[in-house]
């Protein structure tokens, strides 16, 4: 057959090479013809890779959207920009792949739900929080190769957008002779790192991945501060509430807005980033975290620093203007958004706070009143998706993914970006290096994960076909249905905990621990008293002992989608379901139980004794709660028993995690990670239990 295309579109270019390997794999010959070279004919047999003109006036397609169509012998994938015939070619690798090919005279068309799929990467030079993640990733994260990986990796998912997140990049990203003294890299070294980000910023372009940076506003390092004239401390990297001993007594957040030097040189930074990376695509921060003074003094240094560099600049590039921690809609509106066009104006919020593994449909928009003085009609809206709550067990369940991507979908709603601000998924540092370790990456470790959120949000309708056919190069073609069924029902475990057990930020609860900064462990006092995530329908503990002493359980039914008997229903039921599919796996694998097979196998078993752990800490605190509401003392002996079975749950999940894992020091819980470690504060709840009172 032969495949005619353009070669020197990258983007086709990397999906032609997937058709390649496609057709290599099935044995079938094939020559090449590039468009523009010499004559090129339509071939009767083969594939026809072509950019559909875009006559003025008329519509002939949408952005990123692609056409598969076959007749006879002759496959057409066709589309108006270079994104979308890479991903009509990835489309069409994918289904030579798994033996889905086209029927004759069959089309298919698609195009993204959402306009923006992105991903959320805290770098680790500047992290927003210090730990692990970031410190054992710096190398990884300035490695071309690394990057090469991630960004294909990317592309192959359907994601467009990688935005990477720093307190404070410029000093590694750019130099200007104006500030010479407030960058502490030599010469040499800085000519490096910009080669180095040029490279990565050129590679995502030819991937179709747009770079956007993304920083904390007025942040700067020690060594900026005393490159500036300033006191080292004002560029220190404590809590956002730290006071600057200062002879004026201003509190540090309020000195580095109000300082002009800071002001100037963040204005000269940015205005360096645009100039220096023609490929970055956008800018975007807060005027919140680590500023001080009402919405109309950091609106006003919003403007006079980045939108100001970016008019000196003189590109047209989008803008993304956070708004967590802050209500000033009127401001944003009247004062920042007002200096762009309507289509390079975007306003980000975090759908789910910390925890996107919760409910699919979080209600914090209208919990919160995220719109006052915002006109949607005009406004674009990315959301931030936030995952802190999984950072060691794989996670994959397509239906949650799928209702969580149909939700977003809202007509002021462009698109959104997923990840974390506790963790980076670079080098796997946590997985120890034995017989089944077959990776490098975190990302290939919990690559499943990426795939579903990449794929589900450009097209929501992606079946389990699919699915099974992404997981078999790593479990098989006889065994991937069936780590696609274990995987489903145990990720449904830590969304349950978190409906049931909620907190909103990220370093106040971490399920997958049961760690927090602000308290260490959760005890069974914090879970007697626990509260249900807002707005879904979820049941307190609380008001469900109460109801069963009215006898209005039923009653509530309708007030309520989800009861804690629900949820101790939902977990026992994802433990059982997992189990069953564990044990199955560990009898039928043999041999063949190695590299990801094996790790998955004891992620899957982990998450049996996880949700048992769960079950057994939501059960005593019922049962406390009906103690209190009671007397009756049988509810806390019931509690004590229900702590015991628990104690034997976590030491099992502690067993399962060290057999292929090693701790590490989470960057927001500010804890060790490792079940082993905690065992006795796990026990330790059996006496609080015994010496609970009313």
């Amino acid at each position: 057959m032969k495949l005619v295309y353009d070669h020197q579109d990258e983007m086709v270019l990397f999906g032609m090479n997937q058709i390649k390997k496609s057709l290599d794999a099935k044995g079938q010959f094939f020559v090449e013809q590039y468009n523009g070279k010499g004559l090129v004919l339509t071939p009767e047999r083969g594939i026809l890779v072509q950019k559909l003109p875009v006559k003025k006036g008329e519509s002939s397609g949408e952005e990123q959207a692609f056409r598969l169509s076959r007749q006879g012998e002759l496959i057409r994938i066709e589309s108006i920009d270079s994104r979308g015939l890479m991903y009509g070619c990835l489309e069409y690798a994918e289904r030579l792949a798994r033996g889905a090919e086209l029927a004759d005279g069959e089309e298919m068309y698609r195009k993204p739900a959402m306009r923006l799929r992105g991903i959320k990467f805290n770098l680790p030079y500047a992290p927003f929080d210090s730990g692990d993640p970031f410190v054992l990733n710096e190398g990884t994260c300035m490695d071309i190769v690394f990057w090469k990986a991630y960004i294909d990796m990317l592309a192959l998912n359907r994601y467009n957008c990688l935005s990477l997140w720093s307190e404070h990049p410029y000093d590694r990203m750019v130099v200007s002779p104006k500030f010479r003294d407030a960058n502490p890299y030599s010469d040499p070294e800085i000519n490096q790192n910009i080669r180095f980000f040029r490279e990565m910023f050129r590679y995502a372009a030819s991937r179709g991945i747009d770079i956007y940076l993304f920083t904390w506003n007025i942040r700067i390092t020690p060594e900026v501060a005393r490159g500036l004239g300033l006191p080292e401390a004002v560029g220190d990297f404590g809590n956002m509430y730290d006071n600057l001993i200062h002879r004026v007594g201003y509190p540090l957040n309020r000195f580095r807005g109000a300082s002009e030097v800071i002001r100037d040189y963040i204005r000269e930074m940015v205005l360096q980033l645009l100039l220096t990376y023609p490929e970055l695509k956008g800018l975007g921060t807060s005027a919140s975290e680590w500023m001080d003074g009402n919405g109309y003094e950091r609106e006003k240094w919003i403007v006079e620093t980045y939108v100001e560099a970016i008019k000196q600049s003189g590109r047209d590039i989008p803008f993304i203007h956070r708004t967590n921690m802050q209500n000033a809609g009127k401001e944003i509106k009247e004062m920042v958004q007002s200096q762009f066009d309507s289509n390079q104006f975007y306003i980000s919020w975090k759908y789910s706070n910390a925890h996107c593994y919760s409910h699919p449909e979080p209600q914090f928009e209208r919990l919160w009143g995220a719109w006052e003085g915002i006109d949607l009609e005009k406004t674009n809206i990315l959301y931030t998706v936030r995952n802190d709550d999984v950072f060691t067990h794989r996670w994959g369940d397509p239906d949650y993914v799928r209702a969580y991507v149909k939700g977003m979908i809202k007509p002021h709603v462009k698109g959104f970006y997923w990840g974390a601000d506790g963790y980076l998924w670079g080098n796997d540092f946590q997985h120890v290096e034995h017989g089944h370790k077959t990776w490098k990456y975190d990302f290939e470790r919990h690559i499943f994960q990426f795939q579903l959120w990449g794929r589900l949000s450009y097209d929501p309708e992606t079946s389990d076909d699919v699915w099974v056919h992404l997981l078999k190069p790593h479990y098989g073609p006889v065994h991937a249905p069936l780590f696609l069924e274990g995987l489903r029902s145990a990720s449904s475990v830590i969304p349950a905990v978190n409906r049931l057990f909620w907190i909103d930020y990220d370093f106040q609860w971490h399920a997958e621990s049961c760690l927090s900064e602000v308290s260490g462990f959760k005890t069974i006092l914090d879970f007697v008293n626990a509260v249900p995530m807002p707005g879904v329908g979820v049941m307190s503990i609380a008001e469900y002992a109460k109801a069963e002493r009215g006898d209005s359980v039923e009653g509530l039914l309708e007030e309520y989608r989800e009861t804690p008997a629900d949820i101790l229903k939902l977990l026992q039921e994802a433990a059982d379901q997992t189990e069953r599919v564990a044990i199955q796996l560990s009898n039928e694998l043999g041999e063949l139980c190695c590299s990801h097979a094996a790790c998955t196998l004891h992620d899957l078993f982990a998450y049996v004794e996880m949700s048992r752990y769960y079950a057994c800490k939501f059960k005593a605190s019922l049962e406390l709660n009906r103690f209190r509401l009671s007397e009756h003392t049988e509810h806390k002996a019931e509690a004590v028993t229900q702590l015991e079975q628990a104690a034997v749950h976590w030491e099992k999940l502690g067993h399962y995690w060290s057999l292929h894992n090693k701790p590490y020091f989470m960057a927001r819980v500010k804890r060790t990670f490792g079940y082993p470690y905690y065992l006795e504060d796990v026990r330790a709840d059996i006496e609080l239990a015994r010496r609970f009172e009313k």
